[in-house]
């Protein structure tokens, strides 16, 4: 499907068979599409804060015929789901900053088991937030999209990497282990460039 860039493919690939995913700020709804038309997920919750792009997900949804597993939903954040006790396999939060993502985090709740988060900046405040909560990595990715390189990281609750160090912090439990990757060795350029100047 062409409405699904190099990073929202990314975050796709994240997902496991038969999860049931919220999409938080979902806008046109494209990812949604996408896991649905995969026949990979069980249900996806397509939400957003503002009516207008809501409504654009609807029609989409509506276009693609997949009315039966997406479900658009007029929302602010995660609260929605534990008022309306739904369990959450993964729960996207992507396209935005940090700290923005860290303050719908807040709210985090034990209906969600798994986030898979893909900020717009770094993603540093968000593994300190994992290792604060005793959390795991259980994945992290690097994609190139649009000459920007994008890291994306799947939050497990249960099992997976713990985050140790502040070398963690920055490159990551599971990224920094990776070999022969050239993505990966202009990210951590980039990371070892920002921290010589603390």
């Amino acid at each position: 499907m062409s409405i699904v860039t190099p990073r929202l493919f990314a975050i796709a690939n994240l997902i496991s068979d038969g999860e049931v995913v919220a999409d938080i700020g979902t806008d046109h709804a494209y990812l949604p599409i996408y896991l649905a038309k995969s026949g990979h997920v069980t249900k996806v919750y397509a939400t957003d804060i503002a009516k207008k792009p809501l409504q654009v997900a609807k029609n989409n949804i509506q276009s693609f015929a997949v009315s039966d597993k997406v479900q658009p939903v007029l929302a602010d954040g995660i609260e929605w789901f534990k008022e309306k006790r739904i369990k959450i396999s993964s729960c996207i939060i992507a396209g935005m900053g940090a700290n923005t993502i860290l303050e719908i985090l807040k709210k985090d709740h034990e209906f969600i088991d798994c986030y898979v988060l893909a900020p717009n900046t770094d993603v540093e405040p968000l593994r300190r937030w994992v290792k604060k909560n005793k959390y795991y990595i259980e994945t992290e990715t690097l994609v190139l999209d649009n000459e920007i390189i994008y890291e994306i990281i799947k939050v497990n609750k249960f099992a997976g990497h713990k985050v140790k160090s502040k070398f963690d912090l920055f490159f990551g439990p599971i990224l920094s282990k990776t070999k022969n990757n050239a993505l990966l060795e202009q990210k951590l350029y980039l990371e070892e460039q920002k921290l010589s100047v603390y």
